[in-house]
């Protein structure tokens, strides 16, 4: 076998193991199949979709674009326009923000600036697990540091596994799947403690208490990496952008300029002029969320953690694959996490509209 056909089979093998991430759509048919329903009757928790954003109002806005954009053209002035107002946003100057289409790309190319063979990388478990085959795919080392019993972080053994290998370090805040935010005074500790880079993903940051993203720029090694797939409900459309020190933000940039399509930059600044919309439903998100926790905490056999993002994890005392294989078969499909480093064999349900929450509440009851 040449290289060519190993290097085949092994990307065949790790496309494979995501199929259960990327396949959600899927499952979606395959449910409402085995159950004789149509695939609209199925309540689709499992992906930390936003619902809240209403879905002819982005309609609109992205119909006023495409009329608007000529597509025959490069658009490297409504790319600046962009950066522009997501420092705004966020509070930080444009030239500390890059663009991408959707924060995993970010991640992903930040693994191929930053990692080769030998190289570390550092984690928190549980965490989001597509760190692990990004940092795999680029042939390096991963190190699994497990969060306190409260779901803190270890700052003491985060910073014994750094060593002169250690490129990366990646922090998920609010982390996915235990919903916790952690405070800027430990991932400074993180930043300061170490040479690496610490990868501060914010995914969840408009659902969490603050974000670290305006304080990542006073730092040498840290980029805060956002997206427009969670509050502003844009998953199907693939926007995300980091924050670090204009020193990294311009390499990042540079290396891949054209990242993003002239429709979504102007789609994205559109929707930044409405940002008032986006806030007051992730007010009404942060609401439901709260009703959601206390009706799981109402039911017996369910520990709950508290969330800051848009989902809500818990851990069955009996076992989670009934639970998980119950509410399938009353149509209601929510994350089936396994069995986690510290936390256990956990599920975790997205904070829908009041009605899915209330259905899911009944199903699980």
């Amino acid at each position: 076998m040449g290289w060519l056909d190993e290097r085949i089979k092994a990307l065949s093998s790790f496309s494979g193991s995501l199929l259960g991430y990327v396949g959600s759509s899927g499952k979606v048919t395959n449910l409402a199949s085995k159950l004789g329903i149509e695939p609209s009757r199925i309540l689709k928790l499992d992906s930390n979709e936003n619902f809240f954003i209403d879905r002819d109002f982005l309609s609109s806005l992205l119909a006023k674009v495409v009329s608007d954009v000529d597509l025959r053209l490069y658009d490297p002035g409504g790319i600046s326009d962009l950066r522009e107002a997501l420092g705004r946003y966020v509070g930080v100057r444009s030239e500390c923000v890059t663009l991408s289409s959707g924060s995993e790309q970010l991640i992903d190319l930040i693994a191929r600036l930053f990692l080769g063979d030998g190289d570390e990388v550092v984690s928190v478990v549980p965490s989001f697990f597509m760190y692990r085959r990004r940092v795999e795919l680029e042939g390096a080392g991963f190190v699994e540091v497990p969060l306190n019993g409260d779901l803190s972080l270890d700052i003491d053994a985060i910073l014994e596994s750094v060593n002169s290998r250690t490129r990366i370090v990646f922090v998920c805040s609010p982390n996915n799947p235990t919903g916790n935010q952690f405070s800027w005074d430990d991932i400074k500790a993180i930043a300061e403690g170490s040479s690496a880079l610490v990868v501060l993903d914010e995914a969840y940051a408009e659902f969490g208490d603050y974000s670290a993203a305006p304080l990542a720029v006073e730092e040498r090694n840290v980029v805060a990496v956002r997206t427009f797939s969670k509050a502003f409900g844009l998953a199907g459309l693939r926007f995300g952008y980091a924050v670090s020190n204009p020193e990294l933000a311009s390499v990042l940039s540079e290396i891949v300029p054209y990242t993003i399509s002239s429709v979504v930059s102007m789609f994205v600044l559109e929707l930044l002029n409405h940002v008032d919309v986006v806030r007051k439903c992730v007010e009404i998100v942060r609401a439901e969320r709260r009703r959601l926790v206390d009706g799981l905490r109402v039911l017996d056999g369910f520990d709950v953690f508290d969330s800051k993002a848009n989902f809500v994890a818990f851990r069955p005392c009996g076992e989670a694959d009934v639970v998980y294989d119950g509410l399938l078969r009353k149509g209601v499909l929510v994350k089936n996490l396994g069995d986690l480093p510290v936390i256990g064999h956990c599920l975790r349900s997205t904070v829908g509209l009041p009605y899915m929450n209330d259905r899911f509440l009944d199903a699980l009851s």
